[in-house]
């Protein structure tokens, strides 16, 4: 709670610097899906599809209007996937997130580069490990005592990139990195027990990994023929 506060007060902190002239908010309605894996997991590939939609707010941040920031609340599902045997591991995180960006704007090019930070507040989880019965020698199994909860709170890294397809409606290609552990100290041991000479085991922190791929409609933004025909290109 106290992390979505404090991304609550920079977003507000940045419009309020802005110049007053500059002050005009764009509606972000957000519709797409998440491509994710859990890093530390020991399962490779994007294999879990989940949800991203939600609703933001975009307002410049100087007078010609190439500089942005943005806010959003998002429904974010992401996780973890692998269906090949011996090993069936799955994992459903829901997520709350506030995702604050900059964005830079060619307005030429139409092409939309940002970054920034996500605070993510999880509030449902399932996970199945699907581990056979047998421990099977040379194969990575967790220590399911050592397994952990996951952590409530995620801070994420975001590269963002966006392109109009047409008038008001954007294709967005979004990269999410935790830069913090979402789960911590999971042992991990190679089938054989413990004493035995080929035995090895090791720790590893869970980490979320995400590709999202999103449509975006734009609510406020002046349209290609309504700037055309008031000639006024710097406006939205």
């Amino acid at each position: 709670m106290k992390s979505r506060r404090i991304f609550i007060i920079v977003f507000l902190f940045i419009i309020s610097v802005a110049p007053a002239k500059a002050q005009i908010f764009k509606g972000m309605a957000i519709f797409g899906g998440n491509f994710s894996q859990i890093d530390g997991d020991q399962v490779v590939g994007y294999y879990k599809f989940g949800l991203n939609t939600g609703v933001g707010v975009m307002a410049p941040l100087n007078a010609k209007r190439n500089w942005l920031a943005s806010m959003e609340i998002l429904y974010n599902r992401i996780g973890s996937k692998e269906s090949r045997d011996p090993f069936q591991y799955i994992a459903n995180l829901h997520y709350a997130s506030i995702p604050l960006l900059i964005h830079y704007e060619d307005k030429k090019g139409g092409w939309t580069f940002g970054a920034g930070l996500q605070y993510s507040r999880l509030f449902k989880v399932s996970e199945d490990w699907g581990l056979p019965s047998d421990t099977i020698k040379y194969m990575d199994r967790p220590v399911l005592e050592t397994v952990k909860d996951f952590n409530r709170n995620d801070i994420s890294a975001i590269l963002d990139l966006r392109f109009k397809i047409v008038d008001k409606l954007k294709f967005n290609f979004r990269y999410q990195y935790s830069l913090i552990p979402i789960r911590q100290g999971v042992t991990y041991f190679n089938g054989f027990r413990s004493g035995d000479y080929e035995y090895s085991s090791w720790k590893r922190n869970f980490y979320n990994n995400v590709l999202t791929f999103r449509l975006i409609y734009m609510i406020n933004e002046r349209s290609s023929s309504e700037l055309d025909k008031n000639i006024r290109r710097n406006e939205y």
